[in-house]
Order: structure tokens, then C-alpha cells, then sequence
């Protein structure tokens, strides 16, 4: 099991190295990209957003989730033993 987890951790390591080498500059005097100044630009500041219109009705879906969860394993617990 040890051996498993040796690979694993030194895998990701070496798949994380990697993907840094992607984000270095191809050259000394190469920096970032300039920014385009021609783009549009994104919602004016006063666009209202929808974010807290139904937040409750996302706490209620959490919490019938937990409960849920916690049901099926309390059940499950009492089949095995």
C-alpha cells in the first residue's frame, strides 16, 4: 500500500512540474502579452445578477442532501451489522 501511495504522490509531482514549463517565456526579453484595448467591455457596474434571489431554496437543497446522506449510511450501517 505504502508503494502505492509513493507513486501516486510522485506522479502528481511530476505531472505538476511539468505543467509549469508550459507557463515560463520562450525567450529573455519576451514578457507577457499586451493587453487588447479593443475588446468589449463587460457588464456595465449597476446589472443586477440573480445570485441571492433563491439562496434559500439552495440551503434547503443542502440540508435535504446531508440529511439524505446521513439516512442511507445510518441504514447501511444497520444491514451490516
Amino acid at each position: 500500500m505504502r508503494s502505492k501511495i509513493v507513486l501516486f504522490i510522485s506522479l502528481i509531482l511530476t505531472l505538476f512540474n511539468g505543467v509549469q514549463l508550459f507557463a515560463q517565456s520562450s525567450g529573455s526579453n519576451n514578457g507577457p502579452p499586451v493587453p487588447n484595448t479593443n475588446r468589449t467591455p463587460g457588464p456595465p457596474i449597476d446589472a443586477s445578477l440573480p445570485i441571492d434571489d433563491n439562496i434559500v431554496f439552495l440551503l434547503i437543497a443542502g440540508v435535504a442532501l446531508g440529511v439524505y446522506y446521513v439516512y442511507t449510511s445510518r441504514t447501511a450501517k444497520k444491514k451490516a451489522a
